[in-house]
């Protein structure tokens, strides 16, 4: 199977949503449900064709400026220009109940707040699980997560999208926050500008602050000498706090 370049070895990369046993049979169809007019949401539909897998659009690269909080690791960037507005790709992983939450993942999204349905990609995932936070990287954020329908997987899925209100790119799919501890990936940051993202340029979403704050306390709470959480400049739990 086809694997982006510099994707781990021996990580597993998916092509598809993987749905966990924790999952009711509500969940899941609340997740397989096409959302209409009278849901009052704003949900966008992915045509099948909108995006391949591995993804066209983005490359994931080692980074490797000191000053940037990623030092070391890898980041996600765009392989094309990218209009504003418009929808890069689904962010993919393992889809589980709230409950079932690991506590220690950084790589965990709402999917759904409402029916307690999340996305983990800490275990396993795709290109969408290197897109770093634009704190010490840019002065805002040009990517943001909004949950999508997707027509290829037939169910709801978290997408990674550029910044800007651009609803009708966004609705042909052509090349468009969330948390842990937010209403879910429900596009709070829609309407802020955007020029879209330059060939080269690197793909960033908000954490947020209560995710820093978290990892602050984390960090103090850590014994003198102890280790620290693997690629916590990586992780994703809240989003759309710009």
């Amino acid at each position: 199977m086809q694997k982006p370049k510099h994707w781990p070895e021996s990580f597993p990369y998916v092509r598809t949503p993987l749905h966990d046993k924790s999952l009711t049979t509500l969940q899941v169809q609340i997740l397989r449900t096409k959302p209409g007019p009278e849901s009052g949401g704003d949900i966008a539909t992915i045509p099948a064709s909108a995006f391949t897998t591995p993804s066209a659009l983005v490359r994931i690269q080692p980074i490797t400026t000191p000053s940037h909080p990623a030092n070391g690791q890898c980041g996600l960037f765009a392989a094309r220009e990218l209009l504003a507005g418009s929808f890069i790709m689904p962010y993919l992983g393992r889809v589980h109940s709230g409950a079932a939450s690991a506590a220690d993942s950084d790589y965990d999204l709402w999917l759904d707040r409402g029916a307690d349905v999340a996305v983990d990609a800490a275990r396993e995932g795709n290109e969408g699980r290197y897109v770093n936070d634009f704190r010490g990287v840019r002065e805002r954020a040009n990517a943001e997560f909004r949950t999508v329908w997707c027509e290829r997987f037939g169910e709801l899925c978290v997408g990674v999208w550029v910044v800007g209100s651009g609803k009708k790119a966004a609705a042909l799919g052509h090349g468009k926050g969330n948390d842990k501890g937010s209403d879910k990936a429900n596009g709070k940051g829609k309407g802020k500008s955007s020029t879209g993202i330059k060939k080269g340029e690197e793909i960033c979403v908000s954490y947020g602050k209560g995710f820093w704050e978290e990892r602050k306390a984390e960090e103090e709470d850590q014994p003198e000498g102890g280790e620290q959480p693997e690629d916590q400049s990586q992780s994703k739990d809240e989003v759309v706090d710009v």
